[in-house]
């Protein structure tokens, strides 16, 4: 790695969270005159009741970055809000405002839902009543306050979009890109 020129660090989902837990660590195994960006897809996760606990459970507290443990309890560190903002290295962030996985496995649940109210709007965007909407937009709108103050620095991009999908950089038929019928491979450059 000392001889490269250039290196890319992404991930999607977990490997998104985890691209940003670790993205200053990887900068730092390159030499300076590396290029090193970073490029999380689908990693901003927002609901730590979801997961209250799992720093102490995965024995996680000693991999987190100090920069955030340093003033902020460990579970905290473990979500990219708190964290992104304080990178050094170069981040892009690719995430739908209204994450699929985040609204099936965090937000409205099965296990939250015994009498089944979410359980179309889960599935189906299209099958949401009027206030379920309102509940997402309220997630949406939570989304768009977390990246605000990273989108406002110069190194740092982002794109943040309002579709219903999770993990839309990958090149398999089954995202986003392709149910559009667009027949491109995303690249970015930042």
């Amino acid at each position: 790695m000392r001889y490269a020129g250039q290196a890319l660090l992404s991930g999607c989902s977990g490997g998104g969270l985890a691209a940003i837990l670790r993205y200053d660590e990887f900068r730092n195994l390159f030499p300076g005159s590396t290029k090193v960006k970073c490029l999380s897809d689908a990693g901003l996760f927002l609901d730590k009741n979801l997961y209250n606990g799992i720093v102490e459970f995965q024995s996680v507290k000693n991999n987190l970055p100090r920069l955030c443990t340093n003033h902020l309890d460990p579970t905290s560190c473990f979500f990219p809000d708190n964290l992104i903002s304080q990178m050094k290295t170069p981040l892009f962030i690719v995430n739908a405002a209204y994450d699929t996985w985040q609204i099936q496995s965090s937000i409205a649940p099965t296990s939250a839902d015994p009498s089944g109210f979410w359980h179309d709007c889960r599935l189906n965007h299209g099958k949401c009543t009027p206030g379920q909407m309102r509940f997402l937009q309220g997630f949406r709108d939570q989304m768009l306050r977390v990246v605000k103050g990273f989108s406002m620095s110069r190194q740092n991009g982002l794109f943040i979009n309002s579709c219903f999908a999770h993990c839309q950089t990958s090149s398999s038929k089954s995202t986003l890109w392709f149910s559009l019928g667009l027949s491109f491979f995303l690249v970015l450059v930042l």
